[in-house]
């Protein structure tokens, strides 16, 4: 009988201090994660994935209860192994088996009363390989004809829990729904990273939170609507039953590399449905009257635009657009904060968040993955003040943005009056010239200027708002004018020019906004 055991078998791939690389086993990870410094896999999707398996893996083996009990595993600074081993015991290792014939890992083995499908390509486990009716879409391979061996097959079940999307014929998206931002927060090791991404249990109030996927008893029943309270599950949420069929080995089709085991066929069915109503500590939300939801990526809006929200901002900091908007960040930025000020971490560190991200269109459309860094100096990211400057700077911008485009519009005859999509590609340009130029403001003058903030200078901020609507007029005016002059200079053209540039600055000049201010609506 095939078998492949994920605790010892060398699937993951990371990158020690030192800078070589390294393929271990789940167990063999973590026991050497003080030594490691991060997953290097090329699918950000991948990674995510795994970072939040071994996340819910240390929770639930360490059964981190409590804030204390997560400084204490901090403090520590390892995994121990003795705890691991006896974990792994207690749960069966049978259930770490990825081809396991009743409960092979992160998978539904054949259950009494559920009818499941035949198999179908295995290349439907990766959402970056086109299959089904999008074959042909950029990729121009047939799915069938994808072989994958056991290592990738585990990296690729990893990535289901916090990126599967909807689908036809009634399939559920993941926990999340539409796939949202994942803000992990980086630690100087791979122990410090997953640790400082661990979540107290008791935050959730289940006296017996729901266990993860592999110490699940229960079958995956098809449709089945759950309302999830754990992250031990959410990380290990089954949207789909699927169940891989290993077969001869050769050539893997997605690493290139020889596995006397290869997977050419999988069931993918029905899996879980979520109910709603789970927030997820690695998740930041918006508050708005009509409802809650978490931040996703959206189309041409740079990361850096939503550092307050992903990083600073609570409930009751900031509430923009005319007071109708709140911004609760990721727990564990909130964790971080925390495990600073309780002098568990460098205070002078730093702080270094990555991002992960899917953006779709709701359904089954994926247009593209994204990935970025982001950090805050240590003066910025403790400054109480910091949260509503910084994310005022970033309305005053946008507010800016809006203005610049009306501007744009104005050069077209009739300020693109019955045309819609006059000049767009122009509109485009000034936009993302606009946004380019700003995010180094951003960067190399905003943050270093709250950084280096006299918390006894009254004046300090008023100040800074002031230097920063002088850098984003700037900005806007440089943008337009660097576009607007290439185009046509008849005397119907130049006066439409003057006009806009007129508009433009009338506009755009400095003014703190009222309390109740709306900031024109444009994205969402």
């Amino acid at each position: 009988m095939t078998t492949y055991d994920i605790l010892e078998e060398p699937w993951i791939e990371t990158v020690s201090l030192a800078g070589s690389p390294v393929r271990l086993g789940l167990l063999g990870l973590l026991e050497q994660a003080p030594a490691l410094s991060a997953l290097t896999d090329p699918s950000p999707l991948v990674r995510c994935g795994i970072y939040r398996l071994l996340i819910a893996f240390v929770m639930d083996a360490f059964w981190l209860e409590g804030l204390t009990e997560v400084e204490g595993l901090f403090e520590s600074g390892l995994f121990d192994r003795e705890t691991l081993r006896r974990y792994v015991e207690g749960v069966g290792r049978s259930r770490f088996d990825l081809f396991d014939a009743e409960r092979p890992f992160l998978q539904s083995g054949p259950a009494e009363g559920i009818d499941d499908p035949a198999p179908g390509p295995v290349a439907r486990l990766f959402q970056n390989l086109p299959s089904g009716t999008f074959a042909t879409h950029f990729f121009h391979a047939r799915e069938d004809g994808h072989a994958f061996s056991p290592a990738v097959c585990v990296r690729g079940l990893a990535a289901v829990a916090p990126f599967m999307t909807a689908g036809g014929a009634g399939f559920s998206p993941s926990v999340n729904g539409m796939p949202p931002w994942y803000v992990l927060v980086r630690g100087l090791t791979l122990f410090e990273t997953i640790v400082l991404n661990c979540a107290p249990l008791d935050l959730w109030e289940e006296a017996e939170p729901t266990p993860p996927a592999w110490r699940r008893d229960e079958s995956v029943v098809p449709k089945q609507e759950r309302a999830c309270t754990s992250p031990l599950e959410a990380f290990t949420w089954q949207p789909r039953r699927i169940r891989l069929s290993p077969g001869e080995g050769g050539t893997c089709t997605y690493s290139g590399e020889s596995s006397p085991v290869l997977v050419r066929e999988a069931v993918f069915a029905h899996g879980f449905k979520s109910t709603g109503g789970w927030f997820d500590p690695h998740v930041a939300y918006r508050y708005r009257d009509e409802g809650t939801s978490p931040l996703r990526p959206r189309e041409d809006r740079q990361l850096w635009r939503d550092t307050g929200p992903l990083l600073l901002l609570r409930q009751k900091d900031f509430q923009g657009t005319g007071a109708k908007v709140r911004y609760q960040r990721p727990y564990v930025v909130q964790q971080r904060e925390a495990l600073g000020r309780a002098d568990l971490l460098d205070r002078d560190s730093p702080l270094s968040v990555d991002t992960y991200g899917l953006r779709t269109d709701g359904k089954m459309k994926i247009f593209e993955w994204q990935t970025e860094t982001l950090s805050l100096p240590a003066e910025v990211f403790y400054d109480p003040r910091a949260p509503v400057q910084l994310q005022e700077a970033v309305e005053v911008a946008q507010r800016v943005e809006y203005h610049v485009k009306r501007a744009a519009k104005m050069l077209y005859p009739r300020e693109g009056g019955g045309n819609s999509s006059a000049f767009e590609r122009l509109i485009t340009r000034i936009q993302q010239a606009y946004w380019d130029v700003l995010r180094g403001e951003f960067t190399n003058r905003l943050l270093p200027r709250l950084a280096a903030q006299d918390p006894n200078d009254l004046s300090a901020p008023e100040s800074l708002r002031a230097s920063w609507a002088d850098a984003v007029r700037a900005t806007a005016h440089a943008s337009f004018d660097r576009h607007a002059d290439s185009l046509d200079a008849d005397g119907a053209a130049l006066r439409r020019l003057v006009e806009a540039r007129r508009y433009l600055a009338m506009t755009t000049t400095p003014r703190k906004p009222a309390a109740t201010e709306e900031i024109p609506k444009k994205e969402d």
